[in-house]
């Protein structure tokens, strides 16, 4: 059974829809960064103050583990598609959606203040989507716009995946 692996940019709601998706298709759940933190025994702050190489090389170490999976639902980390590698694992027994949610949506939702790369304030999650825009395109199988509430937005993703898995 393939894995469903959620992509996007950070407060696109990867990890609220990841548990919903979970919940309904009765799947397992993994946060990557969770894994990671779990796995190296370091919060993510602590590993961006070591480097954001270092904390990348970790979360390709994850996805890596994320291949071997089956049937997991996989919310991953807004930056995942900056390592071709990273996709190319999580792609082998995983179908790729792109949540794509408006930057304006997310900054009225987001605390940026507790998200390592927006401690300087929401401008930069604009320049990370203009940057990171096209990555999460070329990556994904699904491009899913989130738009509308949580239980539609589930609803509507289940029968997209109906296709895939």
């Amino acid at each position: 059974m393939r894995n469903i692996v959620l992509i996007g940019i950070m407060g696109c709601g990867k990890t609220t829809i990841a548990a919903l998706l979970a919940k309904k298709l009765k799947r397992p759940v993994i946060d990557i960064d969770e894994y990671i933190v779990e796995k190296h025994q370091q919060t993510i702050p602590e590993m961006f103050k070591i480097g954001e190489t270092y904390f990348r090389e970790n979360e390709t170490d994850g996805c890596k583990d994320m291949a071997k999976l089956e049937g997991h639902i996989i919310s991953t980390g807004g930056g995942v598609v900056l390592n071709p590698l990273n996709i190319q694992y999580l792609k082998e027994n995983g179908v790729i959606v792109y949540i794509d949610r408006s930057i304006d949506d997310i900054c009225k939702d987001v605390e940026t203040s507790t998200r390592p790369l927006l401690k300087d304030g929401p401008q930069k999650l604009y320049d990370l989507n203009k940057q990171r825009y096209q990555l999460y395109l070329d990556a994904c199988d699904i491009h899913f716009i989130n738009d509308d509430t949580l239980e539609n937005v589930t609803n509507n993703l289940i029968e997209i995946l109906k296709n895939y898995i």
